[in-house]
């Protein structure tokens, strides 16, 4: 994990639409941070422009004391997983929560750990074997 720092971040849609306005915030490395509120409000825009899915209109994006704002969303090493259609419906839990790291050809025995360590934290060992139409 990394610390996360946003400063001033505006985001303006067709020159009209202001779905970021001058957000200030700060997650420190291994704090736990939600983003809650109505729908519209810019949470899935703050966490696009995290990302590198979107680039702010103004302000700076840094993870990890380095500055992100103008890096693509590979060179920001950031995984974003949507709230819809994310989950392979053919693939376990398990394997879904491993695809990604996988990919970025990690080794078995620290895909195993990292899987493991994120379904404790969100406290779904019980769940690893299932597929999403049975969760």
């Amino acid at each position: 994990m990394a610390s996360i720092s946003l400063g001033n971040v505006t985001k303006v849609f067709d020159h009209s639409v202001a779905a970021v306005s001058n957000l200030n915030l700060e997650v420190r490395d291994g704090e736990l941070m939600v983003l809650a509120g109505p729908s519209g409000c810019g949470k899935t825009t703050t966490l696009s422009l995290i990302a590198g899915l979107e680039s702010p209109t103004s302000g700076e994006i840094q993870i990890a004391d380095r500055l992100v704002t103008t890096l693509s969303p590979k060179q920001r090493d950031v995984a974003m997983v949507f709230q819809d259609g994310a989950l392979y419906p053919h693939m376990s839990v398990y394997d879904n929560l491993a695809f990604a790291l996988r990919m970025r050809g990690l080794p078995a025995p620290e895909v195993e750990r990292r899987v493991r360590t994120a379904a404790e934290m969100l406290d779904i060992t019980d769940l690893m074997n299932r597929r999403p139409a049975a969760l």
